[in-house]
């Protein structure tokens, strides 16, 4: 692979994060993401530009949710089988996470108009990264974590809600032995998915042998994981591709216990309680790459190092927290065979790199 052209998504926030992408029907893209002041904070928004394909360009983003009382955060898009898309995203008092629920909001015209924003699933503590998928049988499968801040969150664990009815009700399947495996990203043939790892040692793998009702543990793979999201997708080709930052924990100085968005150390801590076997954090964020399996993920080829530079800092990012950070990306490929990645940069904004297979 390589890359084509570089873009950067217009934003009007100092610090934008976890972005997703979405093809419509005329060629034209999405990209939602959140962005505020920091992470966690009550000013953090859902915002969306769309990428007018017969200008080439990124227009001015618009902002798709506004509660003053929570930070909005990790947006995904979906097309529903009924032609309509829909934005989810959760939203959580300032940064405790246990307190997330799960939004949504709907179009029925290619992203122009929306509706207003209901609760898709109201269970304190529910989180979302990657956008549902639909299953041989025409359920809806969407993939979630509930978050705890024990541990400093490696207690987490993974559940697939399943709709039989479009969305109007779910049932959780839970993924068994997936303690500290999140972003659970189910990939559109129903048959695998990926986590990342919350003690930041490796991308782990799951299998379904019936649609992705019921899944196998979680085993890693080969490839290294520093507790920040992945994302893949299946090609036209059947390969499997995976964007990811190819690293993990090594005992560096900057390794924590507590995330690097979070400004009182020692209340964060206190929240825990007793640490035992907890996520790692601080694990540097670079470089980003893209792999390729054609076995569902059993080994896997580096084609293409996205982002490399471990020195790199915004002049934004006061304590340093950001520091060489290209992360959380999104993957599809379009129509034209093209594949588009997008993924955050030093938390700036949103990069995108358009890039022949």
């Amino acid at each position: 692979m390589k890359v084509l052209q570089e873009r950067t998504i217009p934003t009007p926030c100092v610090s934008n994060h976890a972005s997703n992408l979405l093809e419509l029907g005329n060629g034209d893209l999405l990209c939602a993401w959140f962005g505020g002041s920091m992470e966690g904070s009550s000013d953090i928004s859902i915002y969306m530009a769309r990428y007018d394909h017969g200008r080439d360009t990124w227009l001015d983003p618009v902002r798709m949710s506004d509660d003053a009382m929570r930070s909005e955060q990790n947006p995904a898009l979906f097309r529903h089988p009924s032609g309509e898309l829909w934005l989810l995203y959760t939203a959580q008092e300032k940064a405790d996470q246990g307190t997330a629920v799960v939004r949504l909001r709907r179009s029925a015209d290619e992203g122009r108009i929306w509706s207003e924003t209901v609760d898709l699933i109201g269970r304190p503590g529910t989180f979302i990264r990657h956008a549902p998928v639909v299953n041989p049988a025409g359920l809806l499968l969407l993939p979630i974590w509930h978050s705890d801040m024990h541990n400093a969150f490696g207690d987490d664990y993974s559940l697939v809600q399943v709709s039989a009815d479009g969305g109007r009700s779910w049932d959780a399947v839970e993924v068994p032995d997936s303690r500290g495996c999140v972003h659970m990203d189910i990939l559109e043939n129903c048959r695998v998915a990926f986590f990342r790892r919350r003690q930041s040692d490796f991308i782990f793998r799951c299998v379904s042998e019936d649609g992705g009702l019921s899944w196998s543990a979680p085993q890693p793979t080969t490839l290294p994981n520093n507790n920040s999201s992945i994302q893949a997708r299946e090609l036209d080709d059947g390969r499997l591709a995976i964007v990811y930052n190819e690293i993990a924990a090594a005992g560096r100085p900057g390794e924590s216990a507590v995330p690097p968005w979070i400004k009182d150390r020692e209340a964060f801590l206190s929240a825990c309680g007793t640490i035992e076997n907890g996520a790692i954090w601080g694990v540097p964020r670079n470089p980003l790459v893209l792999s390729t399996s054609t076995d569902l993920g059993l080994t896997w080829r580096k084609e293409l190092v996205l982002e490399a530079d471990a020195a790199l800092r915004s002049v934004h990012d006061e304590r340093g927290a950001f520091v060489g950070d290209y992360s959380y990306p999104s993957i599809i490929q379009t129509s034209d065979g093209l594949v588009q990645v997008s993924y955050s940069y030093l938390r700036d904004y949103i990069k995108h790199e358009t890039l022949l297979t």
